[in-house]
């Protein structure tokens, strides 16, 4: 299931925008679904006006008051149970987007990502939990680009090949010459940045980052040449993070 959730988020991830939200947009109840406690191990959460689940969390934002509400409404009378305490949601706006956070009794108790708020008929309303460091979620999605979706064999050896340059005279091509790397791994380019490490990305939060998409090789090789004849992932996320994630790995 948390793979499924990580999946959609990144998927959500890709088509963000970065239109502000404001806190009455949000007013009114927002339901989701929480079959075996789905909303506290889940990375994406949506939230609907109405569903039809018999276990369902309510947020309820109002004026000023906010609230959370766990039920089961296939029972007679209904089962209703708060949580125990003042609650209360803030909206920060941050350099990848919006995030919410929400306090139990003045104390920080969990962050969440807007990755987007649909109005249409059945309004929709979509976030995203912060990861944690030590799940390194960003990393391990990203080697999953470099072996399922670019393909790339670690154990090929490649000499003289010849790659055809999309989208220019069919004529020119990249030629790997003899002693050259010829399977060198996919390149990650981090807002703009090439990485020679791909140690940083295990301290960068998924959560932060809003753009991930991968060029093949025949796409990638006429912007970035020779390094990028197995393909190109790209990374968009917190410019601020990631200078400090640099900084320390002394780059």
């Amino acid at each position: 299931m948390k793979i499924i959730a990580l999946t959609l988020g990144f998927c959500l991830l890709t088509n963000f925008s970065f239109s502000q939200i404001k806190k009455k947009d949000l007013n009114g109840i927002w339901k989701t679904n929480n079959d075996n406690e789905l909303l506290s191990k889940t990375d994406t959460i949506k939230f609907y006006r109405n569903i039809k689940n018999c276990y369902q969390t309510w947020w309820t934002f109002e004026k000023k008051d906010f609230k959370t509400n766990e039920l089961n409404i296939c029972t007679e009378p209904p089962r209703i149970s708060g949580i125990v305490g003042k609650e209360k949601l803030k909206l920060r706006k941050k350099d990848f987007g919006q995030i919410i956070e929400y306090y139990q009794n003045k104390n920080l108790i969990e962050k969440f990502r807007i990755i987007e708020l649909i109005e249409k008929s059945e309004p929709e309303l979509k976030i995203m939990r912060f990861d944690k460091l030590t799940e390194q979620k960003l990393y391990k999605y990203v080697d999953s680009l470099v072996f399922e979706v670019l393909n790339y064999d670690l154990n090929k050896a490649e000499k003289n090949v010849e790659i055809k340059i999309s989208d220019s005279n069919p004529n020119v091509k990249i030629r790997v010459r003899d002693g050259a790397n010829g399977n060198p791994e996919p390149l990650i380019v981090v807002n703009g940045y090439p990485l020679e490490n791909r140690e940083l990305l295990k301290e960068l939060l998924l959560v932060e980052t809003y753009g991930i998409t991968y060029l093949t090789k025949e796409q990638s090789t006429s912007i970035y040449g020779l390094r990028a004849i197995n393909g190109v992932i790209i990374l968009q996320t917190s410019e601020k993070r990631f200078k400090n994630v640099r900084k320390k790995y002394g780059r």
